[in-house]
């Protein structure tokens, strides 16, 4: 099962989970037997995107293997004082702003509980009641989760995905201990932003680094027969690289950088 099955059955085994019945919580996880009835309830008090809830969660007993069991929730995490919109919206939040842990659980944290920056946004607006500790220990922590389980599904999650045919690629220059000055070359995938391996080069003008760098996104997985389409700027060693190695490849010219220069 690849990556795109495994979040569509994650994403189906929630609708389901959010539409079962009180007739289905009837039956037993363990047993499968009907014969149970109502055990109590507990409450408990998760932070949602909107604020902190009280969620009431109720418990069963059945009659025939004698052991105990609590409806679950598709928007709750078992073990976990935030719901699972607040874990999702971190994670992304870290991975699609490209921001620290400190900021992502500073920027939370403050929405969630109205505080700290909140004010600065709402200055009109008083705390309310209940204060949130989100820490950046705690997104780092569901960060290293969710890693751990992709790592180990990650046999077979590209299998039957087809391949992008639009890539972009740019060079970033650093100055590095003793005034050497060197340019890292990376191409990524358009379409889903994957990041190939870089490469370390001290020019980008001639076309020797750019076909250490296809090479190696090659070796990655990236299928450079099927690729149609390049983004770039004007680095005349990539245009020397497309002519000699990659004739059929239609490259285009990146319109931010046509924009730093109006003169062109």
């Amino acid at each position: 099962m690849n990556i795109i099955a495994r979040g569509l059955a994650f994403l189906q085994y929630l609708v389901s989970l959010s539409q079962r019945t009180a007739w289905d919580w009837r039956r037993c996880p363990h047993c499968g037997s009907t014969t149970t009835c109502k055990w109590g309830h507990y409450t408990r008090q998760p932070w949602f995107l909107t604020g902190r809830c009280e969620v009431p969660v109720q418990r069963h007993r059945c009659h025939a293997c004698r052991k105990t069991y609590s409806e679950q929730s598709a928007v709750l995490i078992r073990g976990s004082w935030y719901a699972r919109e607040v874990h999702r919206s971190a994670i992304d939040h870290w991975q699609h702003m490209g921001t620290s842990l400190r900021r992502t659980a500073e920027v939370l944290r403050s929405w969630l509980g109205h505080q700290e920056r909140w004010l600065a946004w709402r200055p009109l607006d008083c705390e309310n009641g209940a204060h949130c500790y989100l820490a950046a220990s705690t997104v780092h922590r569901w960060l290293d989760g969710a890693g751990k389980t992709a790592q180990a599904g990650v046999d077979g999650q590209l299998a039957g995905i087809a391949h992008t045919q639009a890539v972009g690629t740019d060079g970033l220059w650093t100055k590095l201990k003793g005034q050497a000055q060197r340019v890292v070359l990376l191409v990524v995938d358009s379409v889903s932003g994957l990041i190939y391996p870089p490469v370390v080069a001290k020019g980008e003008g001639s076309a020797g680094p750019w076909q250490r760098l296809f090479a190696r996104a090659k070796q990655a997985g990236l299928d450079v027969d099927a690729l149609r389409g390049v983004t770039s700027d004007g680095a005349p060693g990539l245009f020397a690289y497309l002519r000699r190695s990659l004739a059929w490849v239609q490259h285009q010219r990146c319109v931010w950088h046509l924009w730093r220069k109006p003169g062109l």
